[in-house]
């Protein structure tokens, strides 16, 4: 499953030799000419799928950085200041997707060139029809998948469909409306997936784009069209478009042999043939010593206690924590988020009790059992000032388990450019859920119909382990209540994985946070209970729980949390909030669902202009 990564990281020196040293441009259109590439390159696969590894390896997304402007919401404790509380100015260059230069040079137009530079080579080139099908199937998605990381960022952007001389055309070229840029999207996705297989050999082209992710990839970008950041109003025909494309991906992808995963907690770890709902993904290996190649997540959002000096990233909030329904599908609060849902069964005090069994696969909490670094019955402990993770405590209150592999030792779970190691564990961009979920949503807003939508949900209740009783929970839902349930089931789908920016944008929920906080979920200690390392001499009067006696036991290790006398006497709790007393709620102005093009592109031509809502804007993106 890791050999795309391996010869695509093998291939990308070599690529960068045909194309010529990128690492010396001015600005996004100073590329190198046409004549730097040798035609005969495209006269054979082998070459052609070299050139096609390194474009892979450029354009498929890696591990996303925690707390960046991309993954920044209220489901993490670690988020970027600018976007959580309003002070995006729109004069710098805060968001860099369209212009991110790397070790080569490149950025995404750098990415477009070399797929309209394929493309053009492998018509003009002499090999075998049905290699160049295969071949060229997979630039044209990858072209689309650029345009799309650009276009639901800043609304339409150049479009750029050839391999133009950049010293002369491509600054000439001004932004495309919205709406051909995602007609191209769809257009470039359709061609793939005409061109593509359903499956490629899993032991030599793991991660390659089947011809169901192309048109899955084509449901998602017309979803988004749809959707009310392109779509205030709430315009039928686009609900339609993107009705009918994400119901012909799901029937291909289920042609096709993809299907949900039986196990929701394995789907991250499993990376067999077994895994047939991984439909579009990176491939990773803990042998690479290449941090595009490998990953150090594992090391990074485990405490700090089972890791060689990481820990304390990718902490779930209490809002996310919140979010998750019951095993019996209900949700556990009301539409305020605060009062209690009485018919859902939900307990404020043992919040982790009779939950959505996709709750216990996504947080760990005080107190939970997770069998880190091949361990049996270890109790994580998050109550303040825990002796193991005192260096880099837990902020929340939790972690997230969901993107970790128990089976690690601490020391193993570290990756290193010099020597490699940690998980390796791939990036899943998409998931057959996703499809299900893009079919369930499109269909509520094109239809009307909530039978349908419902089937789709329940699908992934029913793998979750929810209760079937009263329609998996969504029994006497209304047309009204139902946009919330399917933020909601996205949000708990799909927790930690970088979706909930892009949905909160994607649906026009992203100001609705404005005003509200971000949460932590504290548990201190009853007196005369005391954690940290016991002083010499001890203090009298005092009881350390987390320091081991002569018999190598800690008293917190025989805490049962699910006991109420037990867990009364040595805890008390509270909900607090992450945001400092500087700016003690989030602000998410409207402006932010499109975001300001970066000055150091704008400057490359007089043609393109500033998005509407900042400064000097003019450019409306939702034409």
């Amino acid at each position: 499953m890791k050999t795309l990564t391996k010869n695509a990281g093998k291939l990308l020196i070599a690529t960068a030799l045909l194309i010529g040293a990128a690492g010396c441009k001015k600005d996004i259109f100073d590329k190198q000419d046409l004549s730097a590439v040798d035609g005969d390159i495209w006269n054979t696969a082998t070459t052609t799928n070299q050139f096609l590894n390194g474009t892979y390896d450029q354009v498929m997304p890696n591990w996303p950085t925690p707390g960046s402007i991309y993954n920044t919401s209220d489901e993490l404790n670690n988020g970027t200041a600018s976007i959580l509380y309003g002070t995006l100015t729109g004069n710098g260059n805060e968001v860099t997707e369209i212009y991110t230069k790397t070790a080569l040079g490149t950025d995404q137009y750098f990415n477009i060139y070399r797929c309209n530079l394929a493309i053009a080579g492998i018509n003009a080139g002499t090999m075998a029809a049905a290699d160049k099908a295969t071949l060229k199937g997979q630039f044209y998605f990858l072209r689309a998948f650029t345009y799309f990381q650009m276009v639901k960022l800043y609304g339409g952007v150049p479009l750029v469909l050839t391999a133009q001389n950049p010293a002369t055309d491509n600054v000439q070229v001004p932004r495309a409306k919205s709406s051909v840029c995602f007609a191209q999207i769809a257009a470039d996705c359709d061609s793939a997936a005409a061109m593509l297989p359903a499956t490629w050999p899993a032991t030599t082209d793991g991660g390659r784009i089947t011809r169901a992710a192309a048109l899955a990839f084509k449901g998602k970008a017309l979803l988004y069209w749809a959707s009310p950041q392109f779509n205030p109003q709430n315009d039928l025909t686009r609900w339609t478009a993107a009705y009918n494309a994400n119901k012909a991906a799901y029937n291909q992808a289920v042609t096709d042999g993809f299907a949900l995963y039986p196990t929701f907690a394995n789907i991250w770890t499993d990376e067999t043939t077994n895994n047939k709902e991984r439909m579009i993904w990176r491939t990773l290996d803990a042998t690479s010593i290449s941090p595009t190649h490998g990953t150090n997540n594992e090391n990074i959002t485990r405490p700090y206690s089972e890791t060689t000096g990481g820990g304390g990233s990718n902490e779930p909030t209490w809002n996310l924590v919140k979010a998750f329904p019951m095993a019996n599908g209900l949700p556990p609060f009301l539409s305020d988020g605060v009062t209690v849902n009485p018919a859902s069964g939900y307990n404020p005090e043992f919040f982790w009790q009779n939950r959505d069994p996709r709750f216990a696969a996504t947080i760990a909490y005080n107190g939970c059992i997770w069998n880190l670094s091949g361990k049996t019955d270890r109790h994580e402990w998050t109550y303040q000032g825990f002796l193991d993770d005192a260096k880099t405590p837990s902020v929340t209150g939790f972690y997230c388990r969901k993107i970790t592999n128990p089976a690690l030792s601490a020391a193993a779970a570290i990756q290193n450019t010099n020597t490699g190691g940690g998980s390796g564990m791939d990036w899943i961009e998409m998931r057959f859920a996703e499809v299900i979920l893009n079919y369930a949503e499109s269909s509520f807003y094109a239809t009307g119909s909530l039978t349908e939508c419902e089937t789709f949900i329940a699908k992934l209740r029913a793998r979750a382990g929810i209760s079937s009783a009263n329609n998996y929970g969504l029994a006497g839902v209304t047309a009204a209540q139902m946009p919330g349930i399917l933020l909601t089931e996205r949000e708990v789908e799909f927790a930690m994985e970088n979706k909930r920016n892009d949905d909160l944008r994607r649906t026009r929920q992203f100001d609705k946070l404005t005003g509200t906080q971000r949460q932590a979920y504290r548990w201190t200690l009853n007196s005369p209970y005391v954690a940290g390392a016991i002083p010499t001499p001890p203090a009298a009067g005092k009881t350390y729980i987390d320091v081991p006696d002569a018999s190598g036991i800690r008293i917190c290790d025989t805490i049962n949390v699910n006991n109420k006398t037990s867990y009364e006497k040595f805890f008390t709790t509270a909900i607090v909030s992450l945001e400092p007393a500087t700016t003690p709620s989030l602000n998410i102005p409207v402006s932010y669902y499109f975001y300001p093009l970066p000055n150091n592109f704008i400057a490359t031509s007089a043609f393109i202009q500033q998005t509407i809502g900042w400064p000097g804007g003019t450019f409306d993106p939702l034409q």
